[in-house]
């Protein structure tokens, strides 16, 4: 039973979609653990609908918009399983491949690379610099792993103090405080190669709360807007079903 452990702020589009697909896209046995951040958009609702169908296992609603590093703190003190699955709530998986799902797929790259301590999956659009895939080993390092369908060894992200505690309503380079916590303990962090996710992307930034992409290429990344429909997908030339 492996821990998929999804952290979300006023994204409910996104993340309904997001809760769907790995349903259906996940055979390996597995607990969705969902933490919404104080969200004012109906997530609360949808989401205890989706606990009452039993689409999801676990459910922590906040008052307040905590920001990352304290939500994902929280939910690390929620997980059973090593490894589990530390995600935002804007990422699908790529469907089987050769009979195998890309949970299972991940946790067999894990037990060859023992010494990453998180493997991320590898998303369709990159924020910042793309790795060079064509040359890369099936796990490549990189700096900082995103919370990409990641996952993540429990004791090591335990031993290392897990993220910063401290209440703060933003994005906050907690991906680069993680990776640097663990690569202290002497443990890399990398992307799968072959293991692949579409990353739907957030909604616009609001007032003081960034925590989606604005449209457009400022974060590095192409023009996908409205991003939670398959024709988007196709638009840019992105297949829904196998994430390539």
């Amino acid at each position: 039973m492996i821990d998929i452990t999804i952290l979300s702020y006023n994204r409910s589009r996104l993340l309904k979609i997001c809760i769907e697909e790995i349903k259906k896209r996940t055979s390996t046995t597995h607990r969705i653990i969902v933490l919404d951040n104080g969200s004012t958009d109906g997530s609360d609702l949808m989401l205890e609908a989706m606990l009452e169908d039993q689409l999801i296992d676990q459910l922590v609603l906040l008052d307040e918009n905590t920001g990352v590093h304290w939500g994902f703190g929280r939910l690390l003190e929620l997980v059973q399983s090593d490894p589990y699955i530390c995600s935002d709530g804007d990422l699908v998986p790529c469907m089987p491949v050769e009979g195998k799902d890309w949970l299972q797929r991940l946790l067999k790259l894990q037990e060859k690379n023992p010494e990453f301590a998180a493997i991320s999956c590898r998303p369709h659009i990159f924020i910042g610099g793309v790795p060079d895939w064509d040359e890369s080993e099936e796990v490549i390092e990189v700096p900082w792993a995103g919370a990409a369908l990641r996952l993540m060894q429990s004791q090591l992200v335990r031993k290392a103090g897990g993220w910063e505690k401290v209440k703060r309503p933003s994005r906050d380079a907690e991906e680069r405080w993680i990776s640097g916590k663990l690569q202290n303990l002497g443990y890399k962090v990398g992307y799968a190669r072959d293991v692949r996710c579409i990353h739907l992307f957030g909604e616009p930034d609001v007032g003081e709360d960034p925590w989606g992409y604005p449209i457009g290429t400022a974060h590095g990344h192409r023009e996908v807007w409205p991003p939670v429909y398959q024709f988007s997908w196709n638009r840019v030339g992105v297949d829904w079903e196998t994430c390539r």
